[in-house]
């Protein structure tokens, strides 16, 4: 269980002990909704977050027992997730229980969504958009661009696999909004867990596809497509790169690429994306003049955290990166 205070979720967004400015204030980063305490008396409600391309995630703390009638979700998916508390929710003709290291749901667009939160809780919630879950399962199922159609998804999230799967994926994101601190959250990293978080949902949670994603239909992979894929990762490694954007930059699908990749490289599409920024970020430390920081160029070659960096660096180099920063350049 991650526990309230020990996940950091972005900035604070709203903090207000009136009531309509609360619901104001979060139709503006959610749906329409209303909220209607169990109970009179004085509330202190706290929302932070972060909000970045195709991945949101907030944190709602309204410390009283309420109902919260939301109008269908507009071309987005929530993913939420009890930190403390329970609540009661009913959804797509469906009611169940959703609670703290038990059962998350999933808000989708196909219904009003209600319900009952108790004093105790607080939600995490993960937003990501219906059309890059369309985009990716297209791509994992065909191989070609566009969208799939019909894709919906069942709400009640599984708590033995999709529950802490998106947990993870969220304190991922936590720690690096938190560790970005006042520099712009580095997009090569969100647009990797991005990703992960459209992955998970398309394979783990029960939707309307499950079944022709899971068997992986259609896809084929050509050698010639991987050295493509290989060639498109060189020129582009300095960009935000998601497996799915290589795979449709070279009209595979993502099954395909990551089989492709296995069969002539031995590696998976990240891990030949890491060691091509590894590579790159060796060059550049190498040829690099006086005044320049190692966290600078692992930064720009999509490295956030200085640790993870030096540790990938001396795996495959066997060296600091300070040490090819202070080598001595040839005459």
């Amino acid at each position: 269980m991650i526990e309230r205070d020990q996940l950091m979720v972005g900035s604070p967004l709203v903090h207000t002990s009136d009531l309509d400015e609360l619901v104001a204030k979060v139709n503006q980063l959610m749906s329409n909704h209303t909220v209607a305490p169990s109970r009179r008396g004085a509330f202190t409600a706290h929302v932070d977050g972060f909000q970045g391309p195709g991945l949101s995630m907030l944190r709602l703390d309204y410390g009283v027992p309420l109902r919260v009638r939301a109008d269908p979700l507009e071309d987005y998916l929530a993913l939420c997730l009890p930190l403390t508390g329970s609540m009661a929710v009913a959804h797509k003709g469906v009611s169940f229980q959703a609670a703290a290291e038990a059962h998350g749901f999933l808000g989708t667009p196909d219904g009003e969504l209600v319900m009952d939160w108790d004093e105790q809780l607080t939600l995490l919630v993960l937003r990501v958009e219906v059309s890059d879950l369309r985009r990716l399962a297209a791509r994992m199922i065909t191989g070609s661009p566009g969208e799939v159609d019909g894709l919906t998804f069942d709400p009640v999230m599984d708590s033995a696999t999709v529950t802490p799967a998106a947990l993870t994926q969220a304190r991922l994101l936590g720690t690096l909004v938190g560790t970005a601190k006042d520099r712009e959250v580095n997009p090569l990293a969100v647009a990797q867990l991005r990703e992960q978080v459209l992955g998970t949902l398309l394979l783990g949670q029960p939707n309307s596809w499950s079944r022709v994603l899971r068997s992986g239909a259609q896809w084929h992979s050509a050698r010639s497509a991987i050295r493509d894929a290989a060639e498109y990762i060189g020129l582009h490694a300095h960009e935000p790169l998601s497996v799915e954007g290589i795979a449709q930059a070279v009209a595979l699908s993502v099954r395909a690429l990551q089989a492709g990749f296995r069969r002539e490289f031995g590696l998976s599409p990240k891990q030949y994306l890491l060691q091509t920024r590894l590579d790159r970020a060796h060059d550049e430390l190498a040829a690099a003049g006086p005044g320049v920081r190692v966290i600078d160029v692992a930064h720009r070659w999509g490295f956030t955290n200085a640790g993870r960096f030096a540790a990938a660096y001396r795996r495959r180099f066997s060296a600091t990166p300070s040490a090819a920063l202070s080598r001595p350049t040839p005459p």
